[in-house]
């Protein structure tokens, strides 16, 4: 009978190289972008064996898709904690819009994979996009429930108004990143249009 310590150990290391090939995979994408990244090169960033590699995902686009699904997880999280309840619900939005930014800046390509790479990858893909798309909505509702917000007579967002208010942040932050122009130049108009859809979903 295997021990609980050995077997944890085992979990450990199936973790520990998973990790290793999910870094390696974002790397790489960074570097070379997702259609020019190969599994070799993913191994070789990892310098673990294309046998690790396939133990652990069944393809390039199943290691891709994990990757992004960590990123998504990582950058809800991080504009959750930017926004401060106790600050005017205004603030609150450039808060959030801020943090998105500021990380999507730290990796451009990895966003730009994950709007233009993404929805050609078939039913996995479409999965992430339906999982991150229900975790921004409820983002959005949290952000839009503050006292500070109820104080001025206005609901929280709708599912229509979070789609518009999502689909408008990636369809700008992929046309900078595309064009070069550094993200910040977003933050104020990406702001000014989110407070005017959730100004406009005021209780009635």
């Amino acid at each position: 009978m295997t021990s609980t310590s050995a077997t944890d150990g085992i979990a450990d290391t199936d973790f520990q190289a998973r990790s290793r090939l999910l870094s390696a995979m974002s790397e790489c994408v960074a570097r070379l972008g997702y259609r020019a990244t190969t599994v070799a090169d993913v191994v070789r960033v990892a310098r673990m064996s294309r046998r690790s590699f396939y133990e652990h995902f069944t393809d390039k686009s199943a290691c891709f898709v994990a990757v992004l699904r960590g990123a998504n997880d990582e950058m809800i999280d991080a504009v959750a904690d930017a926004v401060d309840a106790s600050s005017p619900w205004t603030d609150q939005v450039r808060q959030a819009v801020t943090a998105y930014v500021e990380l999507s800046e730290a990796r451009p390509e990895l966003t730009l994979s994950w709007i233009r790479e993404l929805p050609a990858l078939g039913e996995p893909a479409q999965e992430l996009k339906t999982e991150a798309m229900d975790a921004w909505i409820s983002l959005f509702v949290v952000i839009t429930s503050t006292p500070s917000v109820a104080a001025d007579g206005i609901e929280p967002v709708s599912r229509i108004t979070a789609i518009m208010i999502w689909g408008g942040i990636r369809e700008l932050t992929a046309d900078s990143v595309e064009n070069g122009t550094p993200l910040s130049a977003i933050i104020e108009p990406t702001t000014q249009a989110c407070i005017a859809l959730i100004a406009g979903n005021t209780a009635r």
